[in-house]
């Protein structure tokens, strides 16, 4: 295949979830983040700015990755407050530590091919992943809408408890991943998705 062309702003790169479970989260994204900020549908981010020029080499790792992984169950729920003026819904999974795994696999063959300052990832994304997640609000207005925020989503989960479980969730699939480049203003252009194998 003829080599990808070096987009001008930094890599972004998310997970993707199963169709239904998408629309679900972006339609809570919708309805709570801020309109004028809300550039995007909702997203689990990996990667968050990896220098524009290591696209082919990242391209590279996610195909062999697609070769061989095949798509796993996500569980969606447990809404609860994140940081300041935020609420977000966790992204559970099975087999667990999945994702974690497949970002470790793709962190280390980027630290280990670093070859100048420029190609050095960006402390957060050297950083270890914390818990998968999707954002719902972000930088609110203040608490009052925080917490209106967090029991709406809250009742939203509330109503998907099926007998004997202790929380309501969203069950989905991880199917795959969606490469981005960062524009000014905020807004995502995308570059090019790679889908997992099919579960059996």
């Amino acid at each position: 295949m003829p080599p990808m062309s070096t987009p001008a702003g930094p890599l972004i790169l998310t997970l993707s979830l199963d169709k239904a479970s998408h629309q679900f989260l972006t339609n809570l994204r919708s309805k709570y983040f801020p309109a004028h900020r809300n550039f995007l549908s909702a997203h689990v981010t990996l990667f968050h700015a990896i220098p524009p020029q290591r696209i082919n080499e990242l391209d590279e790792y996610l195909n062999t990755i697609c070769k061989e992984q095949k798509g796993w169950d996500v569980f969606i729920g447990e809404p609860k407050k994140m940081g300041k003026g935020g609420v977000m819904v966790s992204v559970r999974e099975r087999p667990s530590g999945t994702i974690d795994g497949i970002r470790e696999e793709l962190l280390y063959n980027m630290k280990k091919n670093t070859t100048s300052e420029g190609d050095r990832l960006t402390d957060q994304d050297l950083r270890k992943m914390g818990k998968p997640h999707v954002t719902v609000l972000n930088k609110a207005e203040n608490e009052e809408q925080v917490d209106k925020c967090l029991k709406e989503v809250e009742e939203v989960f509330e109503q998907l408890k099926q007998p004997g479980q202790k929380v309501g969730q969203q069950k989905g699939q991880a199917i795959g991943f969606e490469l981005w480049e960062y524009l000014r203003g905020g807004s995502w252009k995308p570059i090019k998705q790679y889908g997992l194998q099919a579960q059996h």
